[in-house]
């Protein structure tokens, strides 16, 4: 059996050699590139081929949760181009976990469907409840198409003809 070489001193390395990443190296030559100290060959990073050791990988390498800053060191997503924590992907408004949920994002902020409906959704000129769907353009403003009514005899207005009395819609009978 040949010695190998240490990548770090160029000398012949006997009789233990520590390898990582298709180096080899004496094992007091297999130091963290950050800090400099010795590595446990069972406890580091691997990091551009480089070795980190585990407390210079979580201060300076591993990636953060965005909305818990903490280390993400197990199975996390990656959604509006930042990582979470599982646990941490959840809704702002009420914390309904999004994982596998619809969620939308605004401004950094992560929110359930309904949320996202409740607060950033055009409102009916009606009812004043969020407008999802399809909508009634009358009057400069939005309506559901069951609150488009006559605002005299409350009767919904459902052809395209109606009259304007004080900014209210008026349906072809009240004029």
């Amino acid at each position: 059996m040949s010695a190998s070489v240490c990548c770090r001193c160029n000398e012949k390395i006997w009789p233990r050699a520590v390898c990582s990443s298709g180096k080899t190296y004496h094992p007091h030559h297999f130091t963290c590139k950050d800090c400099g100290l010795v590595v446990d060959p069972t406890l580091f990073f691997a990091v551009e081929d480089d070795v980190v050791c585990s407390e210079c990988y979580l201060d300076k390498h591993a990636a953060r949760c965005s909305a818990c800053r903490i280390p993400i060191l197990e199975r996390g997503v990656i959604a509006a181009e930042r990582k979470w924590h599982e646990k941490c992907f959840r809704c702002v408004s009420c914390s309904k976990p999004l994982v596998s949920a619809s969620f939308f994002e605004v401004n950094g902020y992560l929110f359930c469907k309904s949320h996202f409906r409740e607060l950033f959704s055009s409102r009916c000129s009606g009812c004043e409840k969020p407008i999802d769907r399809r909508a009634v353009v009358a009057l400069s403003t939005k309506w559901h198409a069951k609150c488009f009514k006559c605002h005299l005899c409350r009767k919904r207005i459902s052809d395209r003809e109606f009259w304007i009395k004080n900014g209210q819609p008026i349906c072809v009978a009240c004029r």
